[in-house]
């Protein structure tokens, strides 16, 4: 009876230590499995290079978004970066990259547009005057000086014709003064009056002959300057209706 009491305790021990052997395989099974997953996963995005998303932020001790990468409604990608009001908009729409000042608005700007100008922008707080700077498709291209209301005052330009002009603006933006070398590389001074009509000009014509006019307020000249072919000096007076009424010699 004790042998048969004995036996049955081994038993029942073995079978015990059996089912344990059992679970503990299988916990290993199962963490090896985990670990090669793991390690697939890992091996896989390094070779491809690849995390993918919709939209990616970088959160700042605060909680709030001080980053984000995602795409504009029209698939084009943008990175924006705040700081309080300073930020920084890096988008393919353009492209064109935006900076704003700690106040939020003093900003530069730099990016091609839909006619394929490319354009560099300076302004202060205000957001219109500041600077712009222009290359064309054609090759033209300029620098413009814009006023507290954004008009342009002032224009350095190369002209897709050919030529190059400086010209400036009054508050109403006409131009009162133009200095520039037309396609012919001649060059040439106006000076305008508040309605636009040319009251003085110089220029070098083409054969190296100087020349003066002033003119009226209907911008019909009234006095020539200028030299003949040997250098003689020569001038001109008209009437209001352009007539001859004065030369010398």
């Amino acid at each position: 009876m004790a042998d048969s009491l004995c036996s049955q305790h081994v038993l029942a021990r073995l079978d015990r230590l059996e089912r344990a052997n059992r679970r503990y395989r299988l916990a290993l099974a199962a963490a090896g499995a985990l670990c090669f997953a793991w390690a697939a996963c890992s091996v896989g995005s390094q070779a491809g290079n690849t995390l993918s998303a919709q939209r990616f932020a970088l959160l700042g001790a605060d909680g709030k978004e001080k980053a984000t990468l995602e795409l504009d409604q029209k698939g084009n990608p943008m990175l924006h970066l705040r700081n309080g009001e300073a930020s920084a908009l890096l988008t393919t729409n353009g492209p064109s990259l935006l900076l704003r000042g700690p106040d939020g608005k003093t900003g530069a700007f730099v990016g091609v547009d839909t006619r394929n100008t490319s354009r560099l922008e300076l302004c202060s707080q205000r957001l219109l005057d500041g600077v712009r700077l222009t290359v064309h498709e054609d090759g033209s291209a300029g620098a413009f000086v814009l006023d507290a209301n954004g008009r342009e005052r002032g224009a350095l330009q190369w002209l897709p014709e050919g030529g190059a002009a400086l010209n400036f603006r009054d508050g109403r933006g006409k131009i009162r003064s133009n200095f520039g070398l037309d396609d012919g590389g001649v060059p040439n001074l106006l000076l305008l009056d508040e309605n636009g009509a040319r009251r003085a000009g110089m220029l070098v014509e083409e054969d190296g002959s100087p020349l003066l006019e002033l003119a009226d307020d209907r911008g019909q000249a009234r006095l020539h300057l200028t030299t003949l072919f040997d250098g003689s000096p020569r001038m001109e007076m008209r009437a209001g209706d352009g007539a001859l009424s004065f030369q010398a010699p």
